[in-house]
């Protein structure tokens, strides 16, 4: 069995309903119906990233991060493929420079999606500490 099951229905078009355990996405390759995949891809990521993060700072340097946001963006090229993804982490916790380098040493380590997208798009990444 496997470790992840989701179903994915397309009765027509470009959108499709996608279920994941007992949520429900609403995914639409042109934007009118909820987001495109693509946004869905760069959304994903950088949550796990978030939660990766959070994770290590607990259990690594013994900080609570508070409140993070973290602002993505991405590029596309001619053909609507993911070409660059950048973040930008906005963290409550007051940080020194050593402290952010190891959260997002960390972060890159501990994010699932990281290790699973191509190397060319991981991404680029900034943070503003005391941000709050």
């Amino acid at each position: 069995m496997a470790d992840i099951e989701t179903t994915t229905v397309n009765e027509s078009g470009y959108h499709a309903l996608s279920r994941a355990g007992d949520f429900e996405l609403s995914i639409d390759a042109t934007g009118e119906e909820g987001p495109t995949p693509n946004e869905v891809l760069v959304a994903d990521y950088a949550s796990c990233f978030t939660f990766a993060c959070r994770a290590g700072a607990s259990r690594e340097l013994d900080v609570d991060l508070g409140k993070v946001e973290t602002e993505a963006t991405a590029e596309l090229n001619d053909d609507d493929d993911l070409e660059s993804i950048s973040f930008h982490l906005h963290v409550e916790a007051e940080l020194d420079d050593d402290q952010i380098d190891e959260l997002l040493g960390l972060g890159e380590t501990i994010c699932h999606v990281h290790d699973s997208v191509k190397e060319s798009l991981h991404a680029d990444l900034e943070v503003t500490a005391d941000a709050f």
